[in-house]
């Protein structure tokens, strides 16, 4: 069945795993306004303090590079012959998936959730970040390093179902892998007409610049997302030359970009790598895609919500969800 009548072969883009960390404040927490940095810096620390074995101070020159769970994720060594021409840096086979609306105070004993998606054989690697978070979680996160503990992991049972099966319960201790699930696409909207809601601040740059509001097309969107799939199904498994931008670029006169609502979002983070503070703000808000040619992009642009566009994926930004309109 083509793609645009609802379904998806298997191997067009790379497998997806999609994490819900259930965890519990054991201090008090305060978060910062977007907390996605300082989960990403967490998790890293406490992946590699789990996982290096050669205690070497930096990943370069490691014999152990192409075998270790966090330079797969966090550091993501190019695979022998791979063309990294034109890019500074490989997407890692990671997002965080963060709620815009949570809460950023927590008491003792408050939930709270971190989401993670890995992608390719990245989700091999479970395990080691549950015992990595759960380490980690001993040290604190926020200003006061409030404490927390790993309560369970839940794994979504498909892309985009309203089901998480539980993985991991920290009562037991019991670890369950489960088997990869089908990739099924839904099909396009009859109508034609999607609404696309950025939930995080999307970074895109267009001639050394990142786009404004008022300088937004859909090709702004459309390219780098294209560029992104097709990177990550080199990398991590899939078709790459189905994802290929030149392809689309041709159908997106056929598009009407309309009621687009963006405005510009200011984050500050700080960087402790540079010893400073960092503005990483970018797009937020609404904006609907119609006309015919919405089926051809549609697989592209569905998976492209669970891996996110733009800069910064690997804090959680450049997240969307997409509506169907009728």
């Amino acid at each position: 069945m083509d793609d645009h009548q609802g379904s998806v072969t298997p191997d067009r883009f790379p497998a997806v795993a999609r994490l819900r960390f259930k965890l519990r404040s054991l201090d008090p927490i305060e978060l910062p306004d977007y907390a996605g940095s300082a989960w990403r810096g967490l998790l890293g620390h406490g992946l590699r303090r789990t996982v290096c074995v050669t205690r070497q101070p930096t990943c370069h020159g490691c014999l152990l590079t192409y075998a270790c769970g966090y330079s797969l994720l966090f550091e993501t060594p190019p695979p022998p012959g791979y063309d990294q021409a034109g890019f500074a840096a490989l997407p890692h086979p990671y997002v965080l998936d963060l709620d815009p609306q949570a809460p950023r105070r927590y008491a003792v004993d408050d939930p709270l959730e971190l989401g993670v998606t890995l992608i390719g054989t990245a989700g091999t690697q479970v395990p080691y970040l549950i015992h990595a978070l759960a380490n980690a979680g001993q040290l604190g996160i926020g200003r006061d390093h409030g404490r927390f503990a790993v309560d369970a992991v839940l794994r979504q049972s498909a892309l985009g179902a309203d089901t998480w099966v539980p993985v991991y319960d920290a009562g037991t201790g019991e670890y369950r892998q489960l088997p990869a699930s089908p990739l099924e696409l839904p099909p396009p909207p009859p109508a034609g007409a999607i609404r696309l809601h950025l939930r995080t601040p999307m970074r895109i740059k267009r001639d050394g610049h990142f786009v404004a509001p008022r300088d937004f097309t859909l090709t702004t969107l459309l390219q780098p997302l294209h560029i992104r799939v097709q990177r990550l199904a080199a990398l991590y498994g899939g078709q790459p030359q189905a994802s290929e931008w030149s392809r689309a670029a041709a159908l997106v006169d056929t598009l009407t970009l309309r009621d687009c609502r963006l405005r510009w979002h200011d984050w500050t983070r700080y960087s402790s790598r540079q010893g400073s503070l960092m503005q990483l703000g970018g797009l937020i808000g609404e904006l609907t895609i119609q006309g015919p040619a919405l089926a051809e992009i549609w697989p592209v642009l569905w998976f492209g919500q669970w891996v996110h566009v733009g800069k910064g994926t690997a804090f959680g930004l450049g997240a969307y969800r997409l509506q169907t309109l009728v």
